[in-house]
């Protein structure tokens, strides 16, 4: 159970309370108790709870009591995006890992900001989007971060929505000829043609972040979402799903549950692991693994199963009803 809830304690159109703050933390105590008195009584793994959080400062500090949220959530999604808009009057970065003169906004600052609140590094998990912002420069001769705007850019052919662009749109931006450039204070790709500015994430900034986030011994990462990603390999021409493959890949996932795709229904799911007591559970056989590289392989004999080679060791693994093992992705996927 992955708690989304922008934000508690702040007020607005939404018009959360101030004592919100504290009706949240008792929110997931209850949840918490609920799910390990059913896991008892089924006698099967007990349910996660999460929460997706904010990265505004002002959004934090009014919603969360970061120490008690920290005992009992099992991960802390971080919303780390968003950060520049296109209501901000600049161009600015999507998912900045550093400051660039706003100390405030940045992967790096936020992410801090709630472990030093009291957040276990372990539990919180840094947020990776597979979009980017976009932006109508006032001068096409101006096209720096920070350079002034005067609104959103044109909205995409499939995401239509002004200022937005998934990152399979983007790359047909790129390939249209618009000038690519690299943010290195803030270690970040943008790009721009004409008036059109976009900042985004690529290959080459979820690799830096990776590495980030693992020197700083940070539980892994949440992507936001699935389907922005270039899910059919066309667009991009870099495989399917790259973006979420190099984080895959670079978190070595296939051995631990270290992604999680914020992503409600959406028509692909992680395989489950060997750790942490799955539903479709796992067991031992032979030597199917032996002097095989670590990873995921379909079992030839049935499409729902699939083995999960650790250091040598087989265990078979299996995808939940109506789920079927997918090579393409080494993923769990509708038939």
């Amino acid at each position: 159970m992955d708690i989304d809830w922008e934000y508690s304690g702040s007020r607005g159109s939404r018009g959360s309370p101030a004592q919100d703050k504290t009706l949240f933390t008792v929110l997931v105590k209850e949840m918490v108790a609920a799910f390990e008195q059913e896991a008892q009584q089924i006698n099967q793994p007990c349910l996660m709870v999460t929460a997706a959080v904010a990265s505004g400062l002002s959004n934090i500090q009014a919603g969360y009591q970061i120490p008690e949220l920290g005992k009992y959530l099992d991960y802390i999604h971080v919303m780390t995006y968003d950060f520049y808009t296109s209501g901000d009057g600049q161009a600015g970065e999507n998912s900045p890992l550093y400051s660039n003169g706003n100390t405030y906004l940045s992967v790096e600052y936020v992410m801090n900001y709630w472990k030093n609140s009291g957040a276990p590094a372990e539990k919180l998990l840094v947020g990776f989007p597979t979009y980017g912002h976009t932006f109508d420069l006032q001068s096409p001769s101006d096209a720096a971060v920070g350079a002034p705007t005067s609104g959103p850019g044109p909205a995409g052919p499939y995401t239509k929505q002004a200022g937005f662009l998934a990152y399979y749109e983007i790359c047909t931006f790129l390939n249209s000829g618009a000038t690519q450039a690299w943010d290195a204070p803030q270690d970040m790709p943008y790009a721009y043609k004409s008036n059109e500015w976009v900042g985004y994430d690529n290959i080459k900034s979820f690799n830096i972040k990776v590495d980030w986030l693992k020197k700083n011994n940070f539980g892994g990462a949440m992507v936001w979402t699935l389907d922005l990603d270039d899910f059919t390999g066309s667009f991009c021409q870099q495989g399917k799903y790259p973006l979420i493959t190099t984080l895959k890949n670079s978190l070595g996932v296939q051995n631990s549950n270290s992604v999680t795709a914020a992503q409600p229904s959406a028509p692909v799911t992680e395989p489950p692991s060997n750790t942490g007591g799955s539903k479709s559970g796992g067991s031992s056989v032979s030597d199917f693994c032996a002097g095989r590289a670590n990873g995921l392989y379909a079992d030839p004999a049935s499409q729902r199963s699939f083995y999960n080679c650790v250091d040598g060791e087989t265990i078979v693994q299996s995808c939940e009803s109506n789920l079927v093992f997918d090579t393409s992705c080494s993923c769990c996927n509708w038939p």
